[in-house]
């Protein structure tokens, strides 16, 4: 049984380390947790893995680490050259080769680009960015034995997710957690750490436990499966919210309206850029948004049931 793995070794360096807490992952680091992962598959007899072979050898050092405990690891017969799209043609190519699951290690930017390359892939997003609001943070030696479980098993340990196709004069794109439109007219560093700027959103989650413009949906109540909420920002009443790591911030909203799988929506046409998943990234102008169905990620506890 085949699993996809797609490491980001860029993941988790942006401007947030200087605006708020967030932590660096090393190189280092991101290969010890890469080998843990492995020994969690490896431990199920049966199951291999096919990767994306990083520019910076993120995956090799994890095989070297893990040792004997690994399974037997492969490496697309694709070229990289260490931007977003090697997540992006990596992701489509396993999709063709009928891999079983996409084990993703990154934040929310990389399993958008994952997912814009395999829109409905089973999903294994392992946490090591700054965003990780979609990103599983559970110890990756569990989550790389709840895979291969999952995948060897007769059940199907895999949930669905929301969402959201942005459209604008620029082209398409994916966002797994939340679009949103900004004043600025410029890119920049691309992430949004002044809720200022904010002008609107589309986001599919309400969880406490998250951050970014998801933890400002979770103070507006809960969100039903299948729907996102969109948020017209300002106004009188403000939310606090934990806007990035280290930082928890009053964030004004006007109002919000939840919306049904398919709902599309135009965007503010005055405003400036569209930010997916924290950072901006495309021209708002002649934005739409819909509700699409999302990448399906595993459930961990759903995958332990097949023991």
């Amino acid at each position: 049984m085949l699993v996809g793995l797609i490491a980001n070794p860029v993941s988790s360096k942006d401007i947030r380390r200087l605006t708020g807490l967030a932590r660096v992952i090393d190189i280092e680091e991101k290969a010890n947790l890469i080998a843990r992962l492995l020994v969690g598959i490896g431990s199920v007899n049966g199951v291999t893995v096919l990767s994306v072979d990083d520019p910076s050898g993120l995956v090799r050092r994890a095989v070297t680490l893990a040792g004997s405990a690994a399974p037997p690891v492969d490496y697309l017969p694709i070229e990289v050259d260490g931007s977003e799209s090697d997540t992006r043609v990596g992701a489509a190519h396993l999709a063709g080769m009928g891999a079983a699951a996409l084990v993703t290690v990154g934040g929310d930017g990389t399993v958008r680009s994952a997912a814009e390359g395999w829109p409905m892939a089973p999903l294994v997003p392992i946490a090591a960015g700054t965003n990780n609001a979609f990103a599983l943070t559970d110890e990756p030696t569990v989550v790389g034995l709840a895979t291969a479980l999952a995948v060897m098993g007769t059940g199907d340990a895999f949930t669905p997710t929301t969402a959201i196709e942005v459209q604008t004069t620029e082209g398409r794109a994916l966002a797994v957690i939340d679009a949103v439109v900004v004043r600025d007219h410029w890119i920049g560093t691309g992430a949004i750490w002044d809720p200022t700027q904010l002008v609107e959103g589309v986001v599919t989650s309400s969880r406490r436990t998250a951050v970014g413009i998801a933890s400002v949906s979770a103070a507006l109540g809960p969100l039903a499966p299948g729907h996102a909420r969109r948020i017209r920002f300002g106004g009188e009443r403000s939310v606090r919210a934990v806007f990035g790591p280290g930082l928890v911030l009053d964030v004004a909203v006007a109002d919000h309206t939840d919306l049904p799988m398919g709902a599309e929506v135009l965007l503010d046409q005055e405003a400036g850029l569209v930010a997916l998943d924290g950072e901006r990234r495309l021209p708002a102008r002649g934005g739409t948004v819909r509700v699409v169905a999302g990448p399906r990620v595993l459930d961990l506890e759903r995958a332990f049931r097949t023991l």
